[in-house]
């Protein structure tokens, strides 16, 4: 007979697999601020980690709405714009 897992575990995998989800997407952002202070980068490579911000930033909402908590614009938008403005003026400087 087929053991399944319980609603408890379920709920740990689930709490630890975002928490790793988070995790990754805060040293992708940590990464990617730092190299865009660096003026040897290249526009490829921002590029590439504006790429890789966006799909930890997909990932990160799917989590939220997964857990029923909804991303408003009140919550995240001031930051995500701020952050989107320092890439802009880090690509337009190259």
């Amino acid at each position: 007979m087929a053991e399944y897992a319980t609603s408890g575990e379920v709920d740990q995998i689930a709490d630890s697999t975002e928490a790793h989800i988070i995790k990754v997407g805060r040293n992708d952002a940590a990464y990617a601020l730092a190299m865009a202070q660096r003026p040897e980068v290249s526009r490829a490579e921002l590029c590439s980690l504006i790429e890789k911000l966006a799909g930890a930033v997909k990932e990160v909402a799917s989590v939220a709405e997964l857990r029923g908590e909804r991303l408003s614009e009140p919550a995240y938008g001031p930051a995500a714009r701020a952050l989107e403005e320092a890439l802009r003026m880090a690509l337009s400087q190259r």
